[in-house]
C-alpha cells in the first residue's frame, strides 16, 4: 500500500498512518506564536490568502490544528488527523508547494467541521463514496483558491500543483474551463468531475479508504454499519468558501 501512496499528493483525513514519529516533527500550536521562523512564514501566507475564503479562515480559526513540519514524511505529503487535531506537512518541501498542500488539509479541515467526514456506522460502499467525492472536493477546491492567488499575482502554489503528477489533469481541466469562457464555479465542478476519470487515483484512494474502514471496525470491535448516505449529501458538500454551491455527484 505504501508503494501506491506515492501516487497521491495528501493523505487526506488520514487515509494512511503516518509513520513518522514525534521526533521528525516541529509543530506549533495556535496562535503559532512560537512557531519555527520556516512554519511561522507559512502560517503568515496561509492567514493572509484564507482572508479571501471566508468557510476555510473560519474552519482554520476555530478548529486551530497543531501544525507540524516533518522530515521523515517520505511516500505522504501531508495528512489532517482528526482525532490529535493536528496537519502534518513534508518539511522537506518548498513552501509554494506547502501552501497548496495546507491549503488542500484545511478543506478537509472545513468538511470535518461541517460533519461532512462519514463514519464506520455507514455501509461499506457508502463511506467508500462519501470519502472519495471528500478528496475530489479538497482537490478542486485547493485549485480554485490556487486558482485565486496566480490571478492576485501570486502564481508559486498553481504552478507547483500544474506540475505534480497526481493534479496535474486537475489543474489543466481547471484552466480549460476558465480559458472557454467559464466562471470558478463551473471549472470547480468541471474539476471535482475530473477528479474521478483517472482510474489509477480512484483504485488507489478506494483500497486506502477500505482499509481505513476494516481497521476501524477491528479496533472499535463493531459490525459493519447499515446506513446510507443522505440524499442531500453532495449538495452540503459541494460549496466553494464563499458558500456558493457548485455542481457536482456522487460516484456510484
Amino acid at each position: 500500500m505504501r508503494g501506491q501512496a506515492q501516487l497521491l499528493l495528501a493523505a487526506g483525513l488520514s487515509v494512511f498512518a503516518a509513520s513518522a514519529t514525534d521526533a521528525a516533527q516541529t509543530c506549533a500550536a495556535a496562535p503559532y506564536a512560537d512557531a519555527a521562523d520556516t512554519l511561522s512564514g507559512l502560517v503568515q501566507r496561509l492567514t493572509q490568502t484564507l482572508s479571501a475564503h471566508p468557510s476555510l479562515s473560519r474552519a482554520f480559526v476555530d478548529q486551530a490544528p497543531v501544525l507540524c513540519l516533518d522530515d521523515a514524511l517520505v511516500e505522504e505529503q501531508a495528512y489532517f488527523e482528526p482525532k490529535t487535531n493536528r496537519i502534518v506537512l513534508n518539511a522537506t518541501l518548498g513552501q509554494d508547494f506547502q501552501l497548496a498542500i495546507l491549503i488542500h488539509e484545511v478543506r478537509h479541515l472545513d468538511q470535518f467541521g461541517r460533519g461532512a467526514c462519514p463514519s464506520i456506522s455507514y455501509r461499506l460502499t457508502e463511506y467508500i463514496r462519501a470519502r472519495l467525492a471528500l478528496e475530489a472536493d479538497a482537490s478542486a477546491v485547493g485549485i480554485y483558491v490556487a486558482w485565486s492567488l496566480r490571478e492576485s499575482g501570486e502564481p508559486g502554489p498553481w504552478n507547483m500543483l500544474a506540475t505534480w503528477p497526481t493534479h496535474e489533469d486537475l489543474v489543466a481541466r481547471f484552466a480549460r474551463e476558465m480559458a472557454a469562457g467559464g466562471n470558478e464555479v463551473a471549472a470547480t465542478s468541471a474539476t471535482f468531475a475530473q477528479w474521478f476519470e483517472r482510474a489509477d487515483r480512484r483504485e488507489i484512494y478506494t483500497f486506502a479508504i477500505c482499509s481505513n474502514y476494516l481497521d476501524a471496525l477491528d479496533r472499535e470491535k463493531v459490525n459493519s454499519g447499515g446506513d446510507n448516505l443522505p440524499d442531500d449529501y453532495a449538495a452540503k458538500l459541494c460549496l466553494l468558501p464563499d458558500g456558493r454551491p457548485y455542481a457536482c455527484s456522487l460516484p456510484p
